[in-house]
């Protein structure tokens, strides 16, 4: 007695290993919107004892207690025609010095002293992929020294991207659409 083996037409293999590649097809897709939202925002490490290491920034330097390591001015505009918030921030490494007038002096140079990288961030890999969620109209604007190194950063809200970098920095630049 010899067992047969059932056979499939032709048409029904081929609809099979279409279906097949469009679900290897979805995954992939779905794989790598995940890695560009989840790796490349710019946000602060969970760990603050674990910086990553970032080529673009300057080597941080100890300072002497009370010299300047960083002196930065911050412009927050939260929407077009509301007015400007303007603060100087003035740190020697971790802390405030005088002449601050940042509203959360302390927090804010606690970020820079364990993440240089919110000031001075990797270039994004050239396939970096953003959600194209709106975040909000804000803008901050970052100027001054940092270690010596000039500082000219900016952010915005106008994808997912822009709005991780903004998470990152809330302790220097503030939350978004709130006044300190």
């Amino acid at each position: 007695m010899s067992i047969a083996s059932p056979r499939l037409p032709a048409a029904a293999l081929a609809a099979a290993a279409l279906a097949t590649a469009a679900l290897a097809s979805a995954a992939l897709a779905a794989a790598m919107l995940l890695a560009g939202c989840a790796g490349g925002g710019g946000s602060v490490p969970e760990s603050p004892t674990t910086p990553p290491a970032t080529a673009s920034a300057p080597p941080a330097t100890p300072a002497s207690p009370g010299t300047p390591t960083a002196e930065l001015a911050i412009v927050v505009v939260h929407s077009p025609g509301q007015a400007e918030q303007r603060w100087n921030l003035r740190c020697a490494g971790a802390t405030s010095l005088p002449e601050t007038t940042h509203p959360t002096p302390a927090a804010a140079c606690a970020l820079i002293a364990a993440h240089r990288e919110v000031l001075f961030p990797p270039s994004p890999p050239p396939d970096r992929a953003c959600s194209m969620l709106y975040g909000g109209p804000d803008v901050a604007t970052v100027t001054g020294t940092d270690d010596g190194a000039p500082v000219a950063r900016r952010f915005s809200r106008t994808n997912g991207c822009e709005v991780d970098d903004w998470k990152a920095a809330v302790p220097l630049i503030g939350p978004p659409g709130n006044k300190w």
